[in-house]
């Protein structure tokens, strides 16, 4: 009996060592920036990008399930700050400074309406100080209902 515990025990750490120490990476993928007009000629945009960790699926829904547990608590949620991060700061906030300055697309910064992490993307959703130009809204499609937030 002691040595059928002990080889369970045994197992257990094994497991559960193997699962902490599984190798994660920055993801690889492009992000995706879109944006559209209101006819207020306000401009929102979208910055997305996949997970940042590539992980194998098992340990995704094990993740994915921990998170949801923790959403009813007062605990810091791992959805919202995946990068253990202050709001607005992260790689992806870094990324998004870099080709907003390169794009200079919104001309005199922006404001977050919303940032999530789910379903495999890290996303933030703005829109820009700065009114569309004339020329914005001819070139950029407009935002449907569904696209406010």
């Amino acid at each position: 009996m002691k040595t059928r515990y002990w080889i369970l025990c045994t197992g257990a750490a094994l497991l559960l060592m193997g699962c902490s120490s599984t190798y994660h990476r920055r993801s690889d993928a492009p992000a995706v920036f879109t944006a559209c007009v209101h006819p207020d000629q306000s401009k929102q945009f979208s910055y997305r990008k996949g997970r940042p960790m590539h992980i194998e699926q098992k340990v995704m829904l094990q993740r994915i399930a921990t998170e949801r547990q923790m959403q009813g608590r007062t605990a810091r949620r791992a959805i919202a700050e995946p990068y253990d991060k202050e709001p607005g700061e992260g790689p992806l906030y870094e990324e998004l400074a870099e080709f907003m300055q390169t794009k200079a697309f919104c001309k005199e910064g922006y404001f977050e309406l919303d940032s999530r992490f789910e379903q495999g993307y890290e996303r933030i959703i703005g829109e820009c100080n700065d009114s569309a130009t004339e020329q914005e809204m001819n070139t950029l499609a407009l935002c449907g209902p569904a696209d406010r937030l």
